[in-house]
């Protein structure tokens, strides 16, 4: 029998590896994902410090540096200092030690990884302390904090990420498509896990001390997705050697503030991954290469699916059959990726029962939407190739720091 494939067949046939792939990495991982809140181990305990980059001070790193104290305080653990590292001090921030970078500072990295690098004269060389790099917006939990002490007391590896969830703050369209990402930390926690790794989050990233000074992040062609060439650069430099592993704290931070915002922020994603493909581990290489063709695929399957909606769609493009049956299984196994990240993140957002079933129906009809908003960066980001840095806005100091203590102190229980 001729089998003839239309061509809108062949580009759902070649998102499937990456459909397989993230529920593989959901199924081993959903279970347990956010450990609950344990009591610190016996001491001694390691010395933490929590390090948050910015460009500068501003008022959202005040809540960000509560919330490092309150948690600390919560669980009883005092062996830690907080930093912050800023291009401009425009204002002081209290609890925390200020490292500003001089204007007249360069190495071959620029911005987030000049200022990282520039932080370095001013942190220990010791396998006995640990750097915990933050975004601007994080907030860590209690949670994190004992997370984090029983992994480095059990051995854990020099270089670990943990989870991260977005509660609402308005934008319906940004929340959702920081549910659509949820499902990439599930897959982050595998390429940890297995030391195999693609890429890296840079908030939550935790780093033995001796091993970010021995690595640094002076990288020349380094002026965004600092984070993920650290892993590069790491894994070249101690070759064999098991590097990365997964701490398990959580941290809370904020969707982007605006659907705009979201396409800033893919689009240093997907130029960034463009950007590192020369420093890869060479075996690593086919694999990044078909993520990013699969991520470029995502935008002309929801393209055609508008076009499907429109009642445009006619041979050789479309089979009938197929529409059918494809359009089925996909929207089964894309609408349950969704909604398990919606509910991570609303697990963590201060809003009614009702309200959040409303949330999980109104993402059934919106995901198409969604879905054309984190995939249209794939050609902005050729287009529009990103020169600089732009930091993703997200608004302002978010939840207050009593409402978030309370709000944090019972995460995972």
């Amino acid at each position: 029998m001729h089998l003839h494939l239309t061509a809108y067949e062949i580009f759902w046939l070649f998102g499937i590896p990456a459909v397989i792939f993230s529920w593989y990495h959901i199924f081993r991982h959903m279970v347990g994902f956010i450990p609950p809140k344990e009591k610190l181990p016996h001491n001694p305990y390691p010395k933490i410090i929590f390090q948050i980059a910015a460009r500068k001070s501003s008022p959202i790193l005040q809540a960000s540096v509560d919330s490092i104290h309150d948690a600390c305080a919560n669980v009883e653990f005092t062996n830690y200092d907080v930093r912050l590292v800023v291009d401009q001090a425009n204002g002081n921030i209290e609890g925390a030690e200020t490292i500003v970078v001089p204007e007249e500072y360069t190495c071959q990295s620029k911005y987030k990884a000049r200022a990282l690098h520039y932080s370095l004269k001013s942190l220990p060389d010791s396998e006995d302390v640990w750097i915990l790099h933050l975004d601007e917006d994080a907030k860590v939990t209690p949670q994190c904090v004992s997370a984090i002490v029983k992994y480095i007391k059990k051995g854990g590896k020099p270089i670990a990420n943990g989870p991260t969830v977005y509660p609402f703050k308005g934008n319906i369209l940004a929340f959702f498509a920081e549910a659509q990402r949820m499902w990439t930390f599930f897959w982050l926690k595998d390429q940890l896990l297995t030391s195999t790794v693609h890429w890296l989050n840079g908030s939550n990233l935790l780093i033995r001390s001796d091993i970010e000074q021995a690595v640094g992040w002076d990288f020349i062609n380094c002026y965004i997705s600092e984070d993920s060439r650290f892993a590069y650069e790491a894994t070249k430099k101690f070759r064999k050697a098991k590097l990365f592993g997964w701490h398990g704290g959580l941290t809370i931070e904020q969707p982007p503030v605006s659907a705009r915002a979201v396409l800033t922020q893919r689009v240093r994603w997907f130029f960034g991954g463009i950007l590192n493909l020369r420093y890869v581990p060479k075996a690593r290489i086919p694999r990044r290469i078909y993520s990013m063709l699969a991520w470029t695929n995502g935008l002309i399957l929801t393209t055609l699916f508008f076009v499907l909606v429109a009642g445009v769609y006619h041979e050789p493009w479309f089979s009938h059959l197929f529409i059918f049956h494809g359009l089925t299984v996909t929207a089964v196994f894309w609408l349950s990726r969704y909604q398990i990240g919606l509910y991570q993140n609303l697990k963590y957002s201060q809003i009614s029962p009702v309200k959040k079933a409303l949330f999980h129906l109104a993402l059934i009809v919106l995901a198409p939407v969604v879905d054309l908003l984190c995939t249209a960066p794939t050609v902005i980001a050729l287009i529009q190739r990103p020169k600089s840095f732009e930091i993703t806005s997200k608004g302002d100091s978010g939840t207050p720091p009593s409402t978030a203590n309370k709000e944090l102190t019972g995460v995972g229980s």
